[in-house]
């Protein structure tokens, strides 16, 4: 859920400016959940400076972090300059800011120790973590300032890893801790995710093995200066002054089911468990399972609080007691980042702890990989045609339009009807205009519309069904993020059969094998929500469904997916109304192995590709398009 920094400043909190003996210049306020609270300091006059403020106050600042062990700064003149960040850290800690080593994913060095927050594609949200908390060391305080909030989402929620190990049920924490905590697996290569000299800093592999020994990490070297490690580190960090436990680890952020089911079915298929780029385990090697992983993440979002950044704003964390995440976004943001006085789990254990629970086990066990498949993927992860900015997904959209009508999946008519999601927001999509050809539309003329049908930006009016029908899906199921309906062809005919039914009679069809529900409750144009929601129901979190004597429906995680199951779902009903005259003399695919072909060609890899494919035919029919592409983006 959203919190809203001024709602929650209307419910007047109890003034504890007597209580922390605060400076008369500044307020006092607490803000958050059951779960997670945090402390904020708001100046009285907005034209106060937070640096010299800060450098006026450093032992109070100080003294209340020490109870608090959040503070969030909010409402003050911010930073004129990157290095007053620099200098603010060093006032509020033992120490100067820290380096960022073994790092888990790109940043990048602005200026003495500050660096960017994690550059990760702002349509994809960062899950909850304790920073460094897959190592034996990791920063005690971590420091986030807002040079520039997002337009839309862009949130970085806070969790108390106290709360969230409480949530967690015991059944669970109990395995991690019995098991001798978490064993992260990473494989270093070129091609994905960052290379073992970014990661140790250093090309000299000698250097590697001797911080490897050091830090009680195993390796082995592969062929084409790969690298595979294996780490193992604590599940739960036991406060002793407190007597409390902390939940201080990244087994769900690194564990493959953090990606979507159909990446880590795509990578799990091509590369083996063992070659992911990332993965955990328990300590003593055995699998970690994704319903136990599940329930770590239900424990996250209950705890988690979100506040609203503004220009300026500065947050300081306990590193240990609290998380830290991202949501998506939209918009440019620019959040810097410190770390300051390192700590580590020696500083945790008891005197007579033995050593060697932080011994990496054995390693598992690898198997060959199929160098044509591996390839494939390589060069898909590493060049993708189409990026996922907002001006992109925005043409792809209207590309996705004009794909529909030069592959003749439309009545010609203005009926048919796509939507997207837009990133970070939760109740905006955009979707074609209404009274506009496809081969028409454009990234300019589409219209954005909230899920109560109010045109937020466009020229056009919505088209009704279109309407209904899409923000029900949108608002039901939110990982899909693209929805797609025409009346093609092949479908709206083989949609008139009593039992419009995809067989699997080919490998095409396989495709659509326990994923597509048929929807036999036609009441002409679904003009109103009631009759929307009964269709969104009865989807049931299939890809597809089939509208008796209407049409088609495909649902997707991205504008790929759901526009390619709109492509192959026609080739595939096509073949299926041919085959009716020809029942009983079919040869239906085993259930089996139409599972096992549905898993293979239904992945968002070759829809990818197949969909970069089609894009250029489009482009070619359609060269006025070529002018909206985001050439620079």
């Amino acid at each position: 859920m959203r919190n809203n920094f001024q709602d929650l400043l209307k419910s007047k909190p109890r003034n504890l400016n007597s209580v922390q003996n605060a400076p008369d210049d500044v307020n006092l306020d607490i803000i958050g959940n059951e779960f997670t609270k945090i402390r904020v300091i708001s100046p009285n006059d907005s034209r106060l400076n937070l640096k010299e403020w800060i450098q006026n106050n450093t032992d109070f600042v100080n003294s209340l972090f020490e109870k608090d062990r959040i503070l969030l700064f909010k409402g003050f003149k911010g930073f004129s300059q990157k290095t007053d960040l620099s200098e603010v850290v060093d006032l509020t800690s033992k120490g100067t800011a820290l380096t960022y080593t073994e790092p888990s994913t790109p940043r990048t060095k602005v200026n003495d120790q500050i660096y960017t927050s994690t550059e990760y594609p702002k349509e994809q949200r960062i899950a909850q973590h304790n920073e460094h908390s897959y190592s034996d060391f990791w920063p005690k305080k971590v420091f986030f300032y807002c040079e520039k909030p997002s337009r839309i989402g862009g949130h970085t929620p806070i969790a108390d890893s106290r709360s969230v190990y409480q949530l967690i049920p015991q059944e669970i924490t109990k395995k991690f801790e019995s098991r001798g905590g978490v064993m992260y697996v990473r494989n270093f290569s070129d091609e994905m995710d960052i290379n073992w000299p970014t990661f140790f800093d250093t090309t000299d592999k000698s250097k590697v093995e001797e911080y490897c020994k050091k830090k009680n990490i195993k390796l082995q070297w592969g062929e084409d200066n790969k690298l595979r490690i294996f780490q193992i580190s604590q599940a739960i960090l036991h406060d002793k002054e407190k007597n409390v436990k902390n939940w201080f680890n990244q087994a769900h952020l690194f564990h493959y089911s953090n990606l979507s089911e159909e990446i880590s079915e795509y990578l799990i298929q091509t590369y083996g468990v063992e070659h992911l780029p990332r993965n955990t385990y328990y300590a003593d090697g055995s699998e970690i399972e994704v319903d136990d992983l599940n329930e770590i993440r239900k424990a996250y979002e209950k705890a988690m609080f979100r506040f609203d950044w503004e220009e300026g704003d500065l947050v300081v964390i306990d590193n240990v007691h609290f998380t830290h995440g991202r949501d998506s976004y939209d918009g440019d943001r620019s959040i810097l980042v410190a770390m300051s006085e390192e700590d580590s789990i020696e500083n945790y254990l008891e005197k007579n702890q033995e050593n060697n629970t932080r011994d990496a086990k054995a390693a598992p066990t690898t198997k060959s990989v199929n160098t044509t498949r591996k390839n494939t993927g390589e060069f898909f992860f590493k060049d993708p045609v189409f990026e996922n900015s907002t001006e992109m997904l925005k043409y792809k959209l209207a590309l996705s339009c004009r794909l529909l009508r030069l592959l003749d999946l439309d009545e010609g008519s203005i009926s048919g009807h796509v939507s997207m999601r837009v990133p970070g927001a939760e109740n905006l999509f955009w979707v074609n205009p209404f009274g506009v050809l496809f081969e028409h539309v454009t990234p300019d003329n589409l219209i954005l519309v909230n899920e109560s049908g109010d045109i937020i930006e466009g020229d056009y009016p919505i088209n009704v069904a279109g309407f209904c029908i899409h923000s029900t899906i949108h608002k039901m199921y939110p990982e899909v993020n693209c929805v797609v309906h025409t009346h093609s062809p092949w479908g709206t005919l083989f949609s008139a059969f009593q039992d419009p039914k995809v067989l699997p009679i080919d490998q095409n069809s396989c495709m659509f094998f326990e994923n597509h529900i048929v929807f036999d409750q036609f009441e002409g144009p679904v003009n109103s929500l009631e009759s929307a929601d009964n269709l969104a129901k009865a989807l049931n979190g299939n890809n597809v469904a089939i509208l008796s004597n209407h049409g088609s429906i495909t649902c997707g995680e991205d504008i790929e997916t759901a526009l390619m199951y709109t492509v192959c779902l026609e080739r595939a009903m096509r073949l299926n109304f041919k085959a009716k005259s020809f029942k009983d003399e079919l040869k239906l695919v085993e259930p089996e192995i139409a599972r096992k072909t549905k898993e293979w060609i239904s992945n968002p890899l070759g829809f990818k590709i197949e969909f970069d494919a089609l894009a250029k035919k489009a482009e070619q029919f359609y060269p006025d398009l070529l002018k909206y592409y985001p050439k620079n983006k």
